[in-house]
């Protein structure tokens, strides 16, 4: 009938791509904001749509969930550390070099990105339903383990470590990365001089202990 709007016309206007990504742009800015400030269980997705500025409903239309919120909000994160470590791994030619300074760009990462590292390293991955998956199986999470183990191996070769193992090297590697970080990041009321020089001193000191004597 005239003047009747079709089925494609009725009702709210489609979103555009540049809608859709702009709003998907300030709920992640939200969320990283509010996770890194209260927590994972002290932001709701109610109040996660209000700082953001949209309707509680039209976030469930973009997220299922708040995991799938930090899910996403950590896949960008960690796609950024993944493009960081690539590079630092194509700048060193000699592969225990290549080692210290993977070492020394991660650290360097969490440093720079406070807000980021609570949000991921003070937030438990929980899943919620059977066949869920933990964030630490993601393809952007083994990624970035994939190019430390990568370049242990790559210096497990040259006959100059001490240990042999490149995934165990990459475990110690990690750990004494995301120690460091922790203490700089939570601890800042501690005097520990110049944040950069204790994360080039750290790296150094676990690159050379990981070398044969």
């Amino acid at each position: 009938m005239p003047g009747t709007a079709s089925p494609a016309t009725r009702g709210r206007p489609r979103r555009s791509t540049a809608d859709t990504r702009e709003m998907r742009g300030r709920i992640m800015a939200s969320a990283r904001r509010l996770f890194a400030a209260d927590g994972y269980e002290g932001v709701s997705m109610r109040r996660l749509a209000t700082d953001a500025g949209c309707a509680p409903a039209a976030l469930y239309a973009y997220f299922p969930s708040k995991r799938a919120v930090l899910h996403v909000l950590w896949e960008e994160i960690f796609r950024d550390l993944a493009d960081d470590m690539t590079r630092a791994a194509k700048a060193r030619r000699d592969p225990v070099k290549r080692l210290e300074t993977l070492t020394r760009t991660m650290m360097t990462f969490w440093l720079e990105r406070p807000d980021d590292f609570r949000a991921i390293f003070l937030i438990e991955d929980r899943p919620q339903r059977p066949g869920d998956a933990y964030f630490a199986h993601s393809p952007v999470s083994l990624e970035t383990a994939a190019i430390l183990v990568k370049a242990a191996r790559a210096a497990i070769d040259t006959g100059r470590m001490a240990l042999t193992d490149a995934d165990r090297i990459s475990h110690l590697l990690l750990t004494g990365v995301l120690g460091t970080a922790l203490s700089l990041i939570t601890i800042p009321e501690l005097d520990w001089g110049r944040s950069g020089a204790l994360a080039d001193d750290m790296a150094t000191t676990l690159i050379r202990g990981l070398q044969k004597a």
